[in-house]
């Protein structure tokens, strides 16, 4: 038993997202690691185009509306926190495809 996680409860999940991701990797045909490496790039990429555009949103509240910028601070904040966490796992889960269906699929 773990102590952060004494029901397994967070391991469950991560395993549900990253079968959720394998199948979606296999369906889209990515096959090899140089292409799942490129799904990480280009969710890096997406995910600095988002950030991008809260920044850009927090500017213009704060410019037409100044007494909405503390909320719009919080709702950046959690959609910065979700962002940075989905980023974080779907680089793990790729990589976990990476080295448990590319690589011992490659050596068979």
């Amino acid at each position: 038993m773990k102590l952060n996680d004494p029901f397994g409860r967070m391991e469950k999940r991560h395993q549900t997202g990253y079968e959720s991701l394998r199948n979606s990797m296999q369906h889209g045909g990515i096959d090899t690691a140089e292409a799942a490496r490129d799904v990480i790039r280009k969710t890096k990429i997406r995910a600095l185009k988002l950030v991008v555009l809260c920044l850009l949103a927090i500017v213009l509240v704060a410019w037409l509306l100044p007494d909405a910028l503390l909320g719009t601070l919080c709702v950046a904040f959690l959609i910065g926190v979700w962002l940075v966490t989905w980023t974080i796992n779907g680089e793990r889960y790729i990589q976990r495809y990476i080295k448990e269906e590319l690589q011992n699929g490659s050596s068979n």
